[in-house]
């Protein structure tokens, strides 16, 4: 992939992400901006990004001059990997959005939305199982309740799956949630149970996997 080809791979992201009217600017004569879309009645003048490295405070001070070209309500730089720390402390100084970790091809998307939905499920399930334990919500009735301990790792574990997918600790954390509830709640029983476990069992290990790759791929473009 290119830089051009990144900046259709931002706006179909953009895409998904509801924006509208979203618009590749020209090559040349650009001014800095390289996507024009909308959202929530604001416009956004976005530069995109394809590095090997850690964006700097160049690609900032060329978003915030190209927005105000453009007359956009909030300027962004999206890219495929992290920015510096001078680049994070100009924008915001200046308000300009940094988006990184853009993925930049739809199959690195894919765990992220399977992940994604997971995470959604559990964090649901521990919410109804909590409520379950109050007297007034006796009406909800949930095939299997864990323990307390294992709920609330229920939630820290979608929970930090949800909201921190771009952040390293926050996959850390998720991983080592997800493999607590794997070995807590499927394999050692099973083992004790039976003397083995099948693969299917070990299919719960997938989730923890792949939060520390995740991690191990956010630390190693820093």
């Amino acid at each position: 992939m290119d830089g051009y080809e990144f900046e259709y791979q931002c706006a179909k992201i953009l895409k998904r992400k509801h924006f509208s009217k979203i618009k590749v600017t020209q090559s040349s004569g650009d001014q800095g901006i390289d996507i024009i879309a909308f959202k929530h009645r604001k416009k956004y003048g976005i530069q995109c990004k394809y590095y090997t490295h850690p964006v700097g405070n160049k690609a900032v001070q060329e978003a915030y001059a190209g927005a105000n070209f453009y007359d956009c309500d909030k300027a962004v730089v999206m890219t495929n990997i992290t920015f510096t720390k001078s680049a994070t402390q100009l924008a915001q100084k200046l308000d300009v959005e940094l988006w990184p970790n853009c993925p930049v091809t739809p199959f690195y998307s894919l765990p992220f939305k399977i992940i994604s939905l997971l995470n959604a499920v559990l964090f649901l399930y521990a919410v109804l199982a909590f409520l379950s334990l109050k007297p007034e919500f006796d009406f909800i009735h949930l095939p299997f309740v864990p323990d307390t301990l294992t709920l609330v790792i229920i939630l820290t574990a979608s929970i930090s799956g949800i909201f921190g997918w771009s952040f390293f600790l926050c996959n850390l954390i998720a991983a080592g949630a997800y493999l607590y509830l794997a070995f807590h709640t499927l394999i050692l029983p099973t083992y004790a149970e039976t003397g083995s476990c099948t693969n299917i069992h070990m299919l719960s290990l997938i989730p923890a996997g792949v939060y520390l790759l995740h991690a191990g791929w956010i630390k190693i473009r820093k």
